[in-house]
């Protein structure tokens, strides 16, 4: 399945945008090697072939235009190549995600002062 978007994936719908962008970018980062060697490819194959076909477009000013909207949507075009390639690890991911959050909520903030913590350390 190809997906476009990271609110498409079913693992993922209980979270909100950036935590879905992070669960994301963990997945893709957890794939293995071979994996991601064959994202790369797909990714560097589609960039090529959408700049090549600027060559054909006549005129310098929408050459110009072209590339400069290339180079603005080229994330869009290339998020689902790593999303659909990525899909698998995501429930991965998600537990990762989830155990850094649990982890994150038991820890002392910065700001609490030693005894506040139980720590002895002064007295």
């Amino acid at each position: 399945m190809i997906y476009f978007s990271t609110r498409k994936i079913p693992a993922l719908r209980a979270y909100p945008a950036l935590e879905r962008l992070h669960i994301a970018a963990n997945a893709a980062k957890n794939m293995p090697f071979g994996r991601k060697a064959v994202a790369n490819i797909l990714k560097v194959l589609l960039l090529v072939a959408l700049f090549w076909s600027v060559l054909y477009i006549q005129g310098i000013a929408l050459k110009l235009i072209a590339i400069l909207a290339l180079g603005l949507l080229y994330p869009l075009v290339l998020q689902p190549i790593t999303l659909s390639l990525a899909a698998p690890y995501i429930p991965d991911a998600v537990r990762e995600f989830e155990r850094n959050k649990a982890y994150a909520q038991n820890e002392p903030s910065d700001n609490e002062s030693p005894t506040d913590r139980g720590d002895d350390e002064g007295n």
